[in-house]
């Protein structure tokens, strides 16, 4: 019994390694966050001559939605299997579906295998030109509320160690996330990452305040990713 993540493409389908397209390519059981999204990067794959024919193993779905009930479905169903788990892009379970599953196979004495792939919050640290030491990475903040208030004190006290700060945003919410995070921490440099490694990124780079100044009226589009820190050095 073996669980193998595998690590897709950001954006960029040339991206994708050697090993993870052999893998994905022989596996007989494959669970997905949307089979649609998996037959188009397969179709990709397919158009750039790195498989041969269609994918011929059996697909399951494993989304936000349905993973409390399914992870434990999926192990029992498929005991004595491997199976392999990919996101719809970057790597699993780094915010995106995967944590329970994992943890029921764990627990059921699965192996657990990886094929690494790139992930957003990486990436976005690589480029963004502010310290990579000491790293803080909280994924998507809750929406509101007392959660909120919670991370949002939490992020403050690891700015006030000198932590540099990882966050995903939607683009609907860019505005107000970086409102409120220059309320909370105060000054802090930050790059917004947009769209990495496709074909309309974006990168902008400056305080929070003019970064700010330079979304007020601009219509933000597409997968965000945020870098902060406090630190001058």
């Amino acid at each position: 019994m073996k669980l193998t993540l595998v690590g897709l493409p950001l954006g960029n389908i040339e991206d994708i390694s050697r090993r993870a397209v052999s893998t994905i390519a022989l596996s007989k059981h494959l669970i997905c966050e949307d089979t649609r999204v998996f037959l188009r990067l397969w179709a990709k794959l397919r158009n750039l001559n790195l498989v041969a024919s269609d994918f011929g193993g059996k697909l399951y779905v494993l989304n936000d939605f349905n993973e409390r009930r399914q992870a434990i479905a999926l192990i029992s169903q498929l005991q004595g299997e491997s199976v392999t788990l990919v996101a719809d892009a970057g790597m699993s379970v780094v915010s995106d579906p995967g944590f329970r599953l994992v943890n029921e196979a764990v627990a059921a004495g699965w192996q657990i295998d990886a094929v690494p792939g790139p992930t957003a919050a990486m990436t976005a640290l690589a480029v963004s030109g502010l310290p990579p030491d000491l790293v803080t990475f909280v994924g998507f903040l809750p929406q509101k509320g007392g959660k909120l208030k919670q991370r949002l004190e939490t992020l403050k006290q690891m700015a006030s160690l000198g932590a540099t700060i990882i966050i995903y945003e939607s683009p609907y919410r860019l505005k107000q996330t970086l409102f409120r995070l220059e309320q909370v921490i105060g000054p802090a440099k930050a790059a917004i990452c947009r769209e990495l490694t496709k074909s309309h990124q974006q990168i902008l780079r400056g305080s929070l305040k003019e970064l700010l100044a330079q979304l007020e009226t601009a219509k933000v589009k597409g997968e965000v990713v945020m870098v902060l820190s406090s630190r001058t050095k």
